[in-house]
Parts: C-alpha cells; sequence; structure tokens
C-alpha cells in the first residue's frame, strides 16, 4: 500500500485511467479470443485456439527452417501452405479425443461436475508453480495461450483419462492383464535397445547426415562400444542414457522395423528414417528381473499408444470447417 500522502489525488487518476485503458483493451481481447472461427466434430473452434496453435507452429517452423523466415513476406509465403496445412491437422487433435470420447462415454463431457473439479485443481497448481496469478498470467501470454483454452485443453486430457479407463477397465478393448501382457510380450514384441540419433538440423544435408549414420552402423558392428558413441559428439539424444526396453506398437513403424528385427544381442539396425533425423539401433543383453519390474510401466505405455491408435482412427474422418470469419483470417498476420 502507498503510504505517501503527496500528489495522491493525481496519481490515483493516472491508476483509474490506466486501468480502464488496459480493462478496454483486454475486454477487447477477449472478445476476438472467444469468436468463433468454425467448427470440429460439432464443436466450435474458437480464435484462441487457433493462435495458440498457429504461433506455436510458426516458432516450430523457425527452429526448423530458420529464424526470421516469417519476416521476409517471400520467405512466409515459401512456408505459407505447410503452415496453414499444419495447423489445420493440429486444430483437430482436441476434437478426435472429443468424438471418440462422445462414442465410448456418452454420459461424459466437459461439464461433468467431476471433471470441471479436476481442470479447478489444475489450474490452482498451475498458478502456485508460477508463483501467483501474475506469475501464471504472464506465463500464459508468453505460451500465446489464455486460461480459458488451457481449461479447455485440461479437459480435454482429464476425458482422455477417463477413455483410457473405459476402455481397459470397463470395455476390454485394450489389454489390462499384466501377465498376459507379458506373455504377449515373450512372443517377440519387444527388444532391449539403445541407440544413437543424428538429427536434421536446419542446414544440414540429409544425405549426408544419412552416410554418417551408416558410419556409426559400420563402428558398431566392427566393435565399438555404443556408450562411447553416446558420450561423443555424432550422437544428438541427449536425453538417451541408459538402455530400454523398445515394445511394439509403442514407436513408429519405421523405428519399431528396424529395432525388432534384432535378434541377438550385440546385433546392430539398419539406419532408420524417423523424417527428423536418422536412427540405428543395437540390440543389448538384459536381465529377466528387470523386464518384469518395468512390466507394469510398459503396459501402461502400450495401453496410452492404443489409446491414441483409437483417437487418432476419429481423427481421420476430421476437419475444421471454417465459417466466414476464419476464412478471412491470414494466419501469417497472426500476433
Amino acid at each position: 500500500m502507498m503510504k505517501k500522502t503527496l500528489r495522491i489525488a493525481a496519481l490515483m487518476l493516472a491508476i483509474v485511467m490506466s486501468v480502464a485503458v488496459f480493462a478496454g483493451c483486454r475486454s477487447k481481447q477477449e472478445k476476438q479470443e472467444q469468436q468463433v472461427v468454425g467448427t470440429c466434430a460439432g464443436f466450435d473452434v474458437l480464435y484462441e485456439e487457433l493462435r495458440y496453435v498457429t504461433l506455436t507452429y510458426k516458432a516450430m517452423f523457425e527452429s526448423t527452417y530458420g529464424k526470421g523466415i516469417w519476416d521476409d513476406p517471400e520467405t512466409a509465403e515459401t512456408y505459407r501452405k505447410e503452415l496453414e496445412e499444419t495447423v489445420m491437422a493440429m486444430l483437430c487433435n482436441n476434437y478426435a479425443v472429443l468424438a471418440a470420447c462422445a462414442y465410448y462415454m456418452p454420459d461424459i463431457s466437459l461439464d461433468n461436475k467431476t471433471i470441471e473439479e479436476a481442470v479447478d485443481l489444475e489450474i490452482e497448481a498451475a498458478r502456485e508453480e508460477y508463483g501467483g496469478k501474475d506469475g501464471f498470467a504472464k506465463a500464459m501470454q508468453e505460451m500465446y495461450m489464455t486460461e480459458h483454452f488451457l481449461r479447455f485443453c485440461i479437459g480435454v486430457a482429464e476425458l482422455e483419462n477417463e477413455l483410457m479407463y473405459v476402455l481397459t477397465d470397463d470395455l476390454g478393448i485394450i489389454e489390462d492383464d499384466t501377465a498376459a501382457f507379458e506373455a504377449w510380450l515373450d512372443e517377440g514384441n519387444f527388444v532391449y535397445v539403445q541407440h544413437i540419433f543424428i538429427r536434421n538440423d536446419p542446414g544440414d544435408d540429409p544425405e549426408q547426415n544419412r552416410e554418417l549414420a551408416e558410419e556409426v552402423r559400420r563402428m558398431l558392428i566392427q566393435g565399438t562400444d555404443i556408450g562411447e558413441i553416446i558420450n561423443g559428439s555424432i550422437n544428438e539424444d541427449a536425453s538417451n542414457t541408459a538402455p530400454y526396453f523398445m515394445v511394439r506398437d509403442v514407436y513408429t513403424e519405421e523405428l519399431e522395423s528396424a529395432a525388432l528385427s534384432l535378434h541377438e544381442d550385440g546385433a546392430v539396425s539398419r539406419v532408420a528414417d524417423s523424417g527428423e533425423g536418422y536412427y540405428v539401433f543395437q540390440r543389448l543383453p538384459y536381465d529377466k528381473s528387470i523386464l518384469k519390474g518395468q512390466i507394469p510401466t510398459l503396459l501402461n505405455s502400450w495401453q496410452w499408444a492404443k489409446v491414441e491408435d483409437i483417437v487418432n482412427e476419429y481423427k481421420k474422418d476430421l476437419k475444421v470447417e471454417l465459417n466466414e470469419y476464419g476464412l478471412s483470417i491470414d494466419l501469417l498476420a497472426i500476433e
């Protein structure tokens, strides 16, 4: 609280005026954020979501294709089509989840009391994490996010959690028995591996990176310890510090086909193209007790992959139908 009384009237007038101006701007901004730009799966798509997805992917494109690509009108036009297609596809993600939930559990929706209470708890936790209301608001702004849209996203995530339980516990569509899952694993549906990854960074020549991956493969076949390569300058996956179990249907088909083809300890895979770079896998020996201890975690990851498969089936038929306002928006102009 201000304790000095000098010029108090002038200061109060300035505060009132600034609050009024800010409130007016905020009101206008909120009105735009809540405008409907189209529909997807029978749900309204709001401007706040279009803005969030657009700005997020514009930033991602810059990290892939080079900083400043949106500053030059000519360069921006080069990536316009890819940006528009990506944004329209990504906008369908939440609604694919909602469509799947509506089919498998029609009695539970975003306005369900349990879902709303879970969202409130998550929002409160987020406010505390960012140091209170002001810190939370600043973080939302930096992430191109609004609290309203964040609530929507959290609600969708909570519904997807419920969908997992329904598909496993209630309907039995997805396996939930650890013994049955372990028996399935033993049929050749997992492999214990370590990998080297070479990323196609902006400015890289993908063919040169592939050649480097082939050289890594030759080194491993000739007996170089994979740990030496992981800790060297070639490997570009800093998070990959320990061997892991790769389970079928959890990873992409390209990576699985390369890794799961390894039937002997020490065997080295072909170079696998992930789209973002190149992987080389090596099968490693493991203790049965390690696998036993990880069965629940592996099962959970596999179950979530199956949920994703089901949601993706709904997404295949989805499309954002933009209304007149949505069609008038230039994604390159969104700030």
